[in-house]
């Protein structure tokens, strides 16, 4: 009887426990199914998600077209020709039929382009300044040609057409080796319209001007009424697809919407050396985050020798380094350097320069070739033909460059000059940005140069940058970033300055980092002649200190 009990125990245990395992599985089955089409519901919305983000892009590029397009008109002529007409500037032309139109800047410029030819045509009205005349604008805008090194002068003259005073300036240069379709002959042609307007026509084109061809266009013009207001695209948010992980949580803490202002500084040694900073930091009990070094090209060298070490240091000191990478004049008679890096002259150094920085393992601000749009740069196209598209393609070469390297670690920041010199159409900022792609952040700079020279005059900060901060919100749709400024203590109250400053900067909500300039400017008998010290006065170094304690991590 025991037997049998038992045997009947335990059949019913073996049932009981294939029923759990069967129910078991199914609640596994049902929960696993269940999760899958959770899982397939994320993706599902998050799909649509982006492609109602994608269509809303394609609405808004829609939109902005249609924009742009209100600001021109295109008729065919005949089988070779059409008329362009700009209703902002107010002239028509004639041009190839193949020539696509660009009004993305039309406030300061129109474009017209083919395979071999591009046609640029500013609208210049002349300051009534003592000495500015059309005239002086031609012959300050023409002064590159004194680079004869890099530039042939095939012709240089004034011609009348139709009554007017025409000036043309031809020449040419050798095509360089990393700019595809080398558009290396040039013609520029001032054509007034009144006693203190001028339209500069810039022609370029991969072949010569033989018999002044170009002059069919100049000839077609005609003036008309202004119809329509200007029209400029945004420059977009765009996002770094090649940063490594550290560097996307770098830029987030900085950059993102949600980070608060950080602080900067240039000190004339680090990241090389950190002695003198580290007694500034210890009198304003505060360490800067970010420290700006600035690089240039070497002649006859193969790399930076001071780079690696740099960004070693900045590295064991936990610091993010602003690097700076310019241009310097040649010696004499070796002609610009832009030209000869485009020409590869400098491959060995970049390489060398891009592997180093991919090498350090940390992240880097990297702004490339900043104040382009000011004549003391030789990358400004003031000295390369008035031709910005030069700037662009060196930019566009660089940024490969580091790509071909594998840094991935790279915040790449594009900085113009708060103010072109020369303020002239053709060298507006806006004509040297290299595309959304190439840009993560935005870099601004003005300085309080003091009055220690005739002719300046002190400037407060709320003076300087507001201005400039509206101006940057509206045109471009990235982080902003203050790259260098300072104040100088000549002129006026340096403490009631930085005071200002403290309490003004947190308007700018846009601006996530700011960097203070501590240095000198030196006259031309070596006397300093604008004091830039972050540690000039012990009143200063108390505002600093007082003021800095806000942004301690």
């Amino acid at each position: 009887m025991k037997g049998t009990l038992l045997k009947i125990f335990s059949a019913i245990l073996v049932i009981s426990l294939i029923f759990t395992v069967i129910f078991t599985d199914q609640y596994y089955v049902r929960k696993q199914q269940a999760e899958k089409g959770q899982l397939k519901l994320a993706i599902q919305q998050a799909e649509e998600k982006q492609k109602e983000e994608k269509e809303e892009q394609q609405k808004e590029e829609q939109a902005e077209k249609a924009r742009e397009m209100a600001t021109y008109e295109v008729q065919i002529e005949n089988l070779e020709n059409k008329s362009f007409l700009n209703k902002v500037d107010g002239y028509s032309i004639s041009v190839p039929r193949n020539m696509s139109v660009d009004m993305s800047i039309s406030s300061v410029r129109a474009v017209l382009e083919n395979d071999n030819e591009r046609i640029e045509i500013y609208r210049q009205e002349i300051e009534d300044t003592t000495g500015s005349s059309i005239k002086s604008y031609t012959d300050y805008s023409n002064l590159f040609i004194k680079n004869r090194y890099d530039h042939i002068k095939e012709y240089a003259g004034e011609i009348n057409i139709d009554g007017r005073h025409v000036s043309i300036l031809q020449w040419s240069r050798k095509p360089l080796k990393n700019i595809e379709n080398d558009r290396c002959h040039y013609a520029s042609v001032e054509v007034p319209v009144s006693e203190r307007e001028v339209i500069t026509f810039l022609f370029k084109n991969n072949r010569p001007f033989e018999n002044k061809e170009y002059l069919d266009v100049i000839k077609s013009l005609k003036l008309a009424d202004r119809t329509e207001n200007p029209y400029t695209r945004k420059i977009g948010r765009t996002k770094n697809k090649f940063w490594d992980k550290n560097t996307r949580r770098t830029y987030e803490k900085f950059f993102s919407e949600k980070s608060r202002l950080s602080w900067g500084i240039f000190e004339n040694g680090a990241p090389v050396d950190f002695t003198e900073l580290k007694k500034i930091e210890a009198k304003i009990d505060f360490k800067f985050p970010i420290v700006l070094y600035y690089t240039g090209f070497i002649e006859h060298a193969d790399r930076h020798p001071r780079l690696a070490t740099a960004l070693e240091n900045a590295k064991k000191e936990g610091r993010l380094v602003e690097l700076t990478l310019q241009t310097t004049e040649q010696s004499s008679g070796e002609g610009n350097m832009v030209y000869d890096v485009l020409d590869g002259k400098y491959d060995t150094f970049l390489k060398n320069y891009a592997e180093e920085v991919a090498h350090s393992g940390s992240p880097v601000l990297f702004r490339l070739g900043n104040e382009m749009n000011g004549d003391w740069c030789v990358y400004s196209s003031e000295h390369t033909s008035k031709d910005t598209e030069i700037y662009k393609a060196f930019y566009r070469y660089i940024y490969k460059v580091f790509q071909d390297a594998g840094a991935d670690n790279v915040i790449w920041i594009w900085n113009p000059n708060a103010k072109s010199f020369p303020d002239f159409k053709w060298n507006n900022e806006l004509c040297y940005f290299p595309g959304d792609e190439y840009v993560d952040v935005v870099g601004m700079t003005r300085y309080n140069t003091g009055t220690y020279y005739q002719g300046e005059t002190w400037i407060e900060f709320d003076q300087m940058y507001d201005s400039l901060y509206k101006k940057y919100t509206s045109l471009y749709d990235k982080p902003l970033m203050i790259t260098e400024f300072s104040s100088s203590s000549v002129g006026g109250d340096k403490e009631a300055w930085v005071r200002r400053m403290f309490q003004h900067i947190k308007e700018y909500k846009k601006v996530k980092v700011a960097v203070w300039w501590d240095g000198c400017d030196w006259d031309a008998e070596g006397n300093i002649a604008r004091p830039y010290f972050i540690d000039e006065s012990e009143e200063l170094i108390k505002i600093f200190k007082g003021n800095l304690a806000a942004y301690k991590n």
